[in-house]
């Protein structure tokens, strides 16, 4: 590895993480917890590195990032490692005998993000609602 000063690691580091970005997420508008919303295009705020993996079930993902970044910064490591591969914002999995609803980001971060806080009420309200017909899971 390329040898460099220790004063610039701080940097570095603060280069790769993901600590205040507008993203666009994909939902499916069909899905119970992006139940109300009329766009398929939601821009949400990240702000960690933390990101899902998309699921194995092609019902479960309900909400993906595309690769807009609409505001804020993205260091292109990020961009090619993660964000290029579109990965999940939302998922609808099984948990034992019931259903966790994953979201890589909090939706209702300091109350400062308007337009996401109905994805939470609907996943507690309608989490229920998920059915192996649409997300494949159990139907207890």
């Amino acid at each position: 590895t390329e040898r460099k000063a220790y004063e610039d690691g701080y940097g570095d580091r603060g280069r790769r993480q993901v600590s205040g970005v507008i993203l666009q997420v994909d939902l499916d508008l069909t899905h119970p917890i992006a139940y109300g919303y009329d766009h398929r295009k939601l821009p949400v705020y990240k702000k960690s590195n933390f990101w899902l993996k998309t699921a194995d079930n092609p019902y479960a993902t309900v909400g993906q990032y595309t690769s807009s970044v609409l505001g804020g910064y993205v260091s292109e490591q990020n961009k090619k490692s993660f964000l290029s591969k579109e990965p999940a914002s939302i998922l609808a999995v099984p948990v034992g005998r019931g259903r966790g609803i994953l979201f890589s980001d909090n939706p209702v971060f300091r109350g400062t993000w308007l337009g996401t806080e109905k994805l939470i009420l609907n996943a507690i309200f309608f989490g229920h609602q998920i059915r192996s017909g649409g997300g494949g899971l159990r139907d207890d």
